[in-house]
């Protein structure tokens, strides 16, 4: 009998320890960026953010239209306290992507990339994952000739260094969104 207590005794122990794995695996997967999570609404994203940001539609060249909330100038402790431009888009009322806007003089593409890496292996844009994702990344649905991406389960990170070095755009890709296919 001591046996059998002792045995189910481990098993529930070895079963409370992959359950807290398995959410604390869940939670780092949900938050993307600065507290946001894909499938918030836009008051869920103000909220975490503290403040109203500008609204706009974000038309794109093709079969996708953002509702856009943008707040500029705004400073990202993740890159160092660098000022940069940050964009929440949603497709359907859910936060579908969101885009960093980075100037080259205030951080390199070096540092971004290493910054990167807590998200994975940064590596070629494979576009048929993208699908329309790819004009959450950019409205004509043209990347950067230097775009690089990481692809994290559900998610995509694609980083883009514009062909004139002054601009870096980093956007991550809800890969689960509807207007992805």
């Amino acid at each position: 009998m001591k046996k059998l207590i002792a045995v189910l005794m481990a098993l529930c122990l070895l079963c409370t320890a992959v359950a807290a794995f398995a959410d604390a695996a869940t939670g780092a997967k949900e938050e993307r960026y600065n507290g946001a999570k894909f499938g918030m609404t836009m008051d869920e994203v103000i909220a975490v953010e503290g403040a109203a940001g500008k609204k706009d539609t974000e038309h794109t060249h093709g079969p996708v239209t953002f509702e856009e909330l943008e707040y500029e100038d705004v400073t990202d402790a993740y890159l160092g306290n660098i000022t940069i431009d940050r964009s929440y888009l949603f497709a359907d009322g859910k936060l579908a992507a969101i885009r960093l806007d980075i100037d080259t003089k205030d951080i390199s593409y070096e540092a971004v990339k290493e910054a990167l890496a807590a998200f994975g292996e940064l590596s070629e844009l494979d576009l048929a994952l993208l699908g329309n994702g790819i004009y959450a990344v950019d409205d004509d649905g043209t990347p950067e000739k230097n775009t690089l991406a990481i692809q994290n389960g559900d998610e995509m990170v694609v980083l883009e260094l514009d062909n004139d070095g002054d601009d870096i755009d980093v956007t991550f890709v809800d890969l689960t969104a509807a207007y992805i296919k």
